[in-house]
């Protein structure tokens, strides 16, 4: 099925208005029960706007559009200001000789918005289109024509994005020698060869080197350097560790071959370089708690508590001095913390003090932390906890005036999971319901949305149970439960999350084997390492996960 074959029929149009004092306006898209068959697209005119589709937030752009299904519920607020949305209601038809057979919805991606730019989507709407809080029983059919055929340029143009996508992956070699590039940029600190990412896409190593120089411009080898010099010149900057150190942090066996790859590279020897770039002015920043901060341009060393920062710090080429990384062995970027001084499980001040920071980052504050000691150390900055990852992510970089980065990774990101989600389109339905179990020894938990739970939720277009969506509702995280009451929080689809030494035998438990006859085919196991919701784990989760869905299930 594809776009040009279906038959749009308009129901409705309106636009939308709230501010930061309305409250949450709610929707069950305006239709009646007996129209199952009915869509939703909602279009973002302006910035501001976040919606909750099924109590899952998204932070929308002018120009973003997002597809509802009639299943679906959703809410609208204001993050700044007014804000306005318009809002098509229609139905859509496969067209086959003389009949018109009714059809879920448009070949499109449901609950994920597509980022379009707005100026064409102003075009296409026209500027004469009037704001109306009716719908579509107070326009001509002159206007319904016209509205109609503005819907479907709109379509169009999201199912473009999605062609384009298409070609991409289409591409087999430029899309195997990607690969090696993304990989590369997350494994830069490692010991790679030619030979292993040539073997990593199936080609002989002139081959490999022949089509990454055609794509990059550059031979692997050098494009290598040229990645961990460009990491380098952050850890200088921001790191007073030992030359040794570094080069050893970002991949050099050799500190004074790391040393004369960069001054042939920068024209500086990395001191000289780290001495340039030392700058000691302050600008003042406003916390999640309303405090004014008073923080250090260029700070170089940073401690954090990590448990909703580290992933971002790193991700953005920050490495800090000290974290919170007594979880270190149990997450998948464990490699990159062996220079970072690990200061326990919460913000200890004496262990900071002994590292001396210049600026020391929380995730949330917890009434253990001592802010007033904490300042008198280094300034301190504590995050809202309940940013979601692109939210927390794009607070951070701007703290550190790296929002390019950050802006660069949510555009990627985006990207893969249009790609993921393409690739999964035979292996699961979207708008399924989902329940993430974690088991811990003896104990199992129920995650909300959080760690795997919310790639589950947010990239993959899954909803949460019934009874889960009741503890997301209620602001919780997780919550621990007794083995006879798994069967009370099963979806549609169930992931059981365990360390790798308890896979063998959780799938033993009789409570998981009942969870398996209620839903046969449909539950996975996992390794617990996937239950964290930084931005590393997210990015390499998207890699595995055509793998978890594909490999044999209960």
């Amino acid at each position: 099925m594809n776009l040009a074959s279906l038959h749009i029929r308009l129901k409705h149009y309106d636009r939308l208005q709230a501010d930061q004092m309305t409250p949450a306006i709610s929707f069950n898209g305006g239709i009646n029960e007996n129209e199952a068959n009915l869509c939703t697209l909602v279009i973002a005119l302006s910035p501001g706007v976040r919606l909750y589709i099924n109590e899952i937030a998204f932070d929308l752009r002018q120009g973003s559009c997002i597809l509802v299904l009639p299943v679906q519920s959703y809410n609208l607020e204001s993050s700044k200001g007014e804000v306005e949305l318009a809002r098509f209601t229609f139905e859509a038809f496969e067209v086959e000789g003389m009949s018109m057979n009714p059809v879920a919805h448009p070949p499109l991606l449901c609950g994920y918005p597509y980022h379009l730019l707005f100026s064409r989507v102003k075009q296409v709407l026209g500027n004469e289109a009037e704001r109306r809080n009716q719908f579509s029983s107070s326009l001509s059919a002159s206007e319904m024509a016209m509205m109609q055929g503005r819907l479907q340029l709109i379509l169009g143009m999201m199912a473009l994005l999605d062609e384009q996508a298409s070609y991409l992956q289409n591409e087999e070699k430029i899309k195997m020698i990607q690969h090696t590039v993304h990989y590369m940029e997350q494994h830069y600190d490692e010991d790679l060869t030619v030979e292993q990412l040539a073997n990593m896409v199936g080609m002989v190593r002139w081959q490999f080197s022949q089509q990454f120089k055609a794509l990059t411009g550059q031979k692997p080898t050098d494009y290598l350097v040229h990645l961990r010099i460009k990491h380098a010149k952050t850890l200088l900057c921001n790191s007073t560790e030992p030359l040794r150190k570094i080069s050893r942090q970002i991949g050099f066996k050799d500190e004074y071959y790391f040393s004369r790859c960069f001054r042939k590279l920068t024209g500086n020897t990395p001191r000289e370089y780290a001495n340039i770039h030392l700058h000691n002015q302050q600008r003042t920043v406003i916390d999640s708690l309303g405090r004014k901060v008073h923080v250090p341009k260029n700070a170089k060393r940073i401690v954090t508590d990590g448990k909703y920062t580290l992933g971002e710090l790193l991700v953005l080429g920050i490495s800090p001095i000290g974290a919170a990384i007594s979880m270190k062995e149990n997450v998948i970027y464990h490699n990159k913390l062996r220079n970072i001084h690990n200061i326990g499980h919460w913000a200890d001040p004496d262990k900071i003090a002994q590292l001396q920071p210049e600026f020391v980052l929380l995730s949330y504050y917890h009434p253990a932390h001592d802010l007033q000691v904490l300042d008198a150390i280094a300034p301190t900055v504590v995050l809202d906890n309940k940013f979601r990852l692109f939210e927390r992510l794009r607070y951070i970089a701007k703290l550190f005036e790296r929002s390019k980065e950050a802006e660069k990774w949510i555009t990627t990101y985006e990207d893969k999971v249009r790609l993921v989600r393409r690739q999964l389109a035979d292996d699961y339905t979207t708008g399924e319901t989902a329940t993430v179990y974690l088991k811990l020894g003896t104990k199992f938990y129920i995650m909300g949305q959080n760690g795997f739970a919310a790639s589950l939720y947010e990239s993959l277009g899954f909803r949460p149970s019934a009874q889960v969506k009741h503890l997301i509702e209620q602001g919780q995280a997780w919550i621990e439960i007794q083995q006879y009451q798994l069967n009370h929080y099963a979806g549609d689809r169930n992931f059981i999350l365990a360390s790798r030494s308890e896979l063998q035998t959780v799938a033993q438990c009789p409570q998981i084997a009942a969870i398996a006859k209620l839903t046969p085919g449909k539950i996975h196991f996992m390794d617990a390492i996937w239950n964290y919701d930084d931005p590393i784990t997210r990015g390499r989760l998207l890699e595995v996960l055509p793998y978890i869905f594909r490999r044999k299930m209960m």
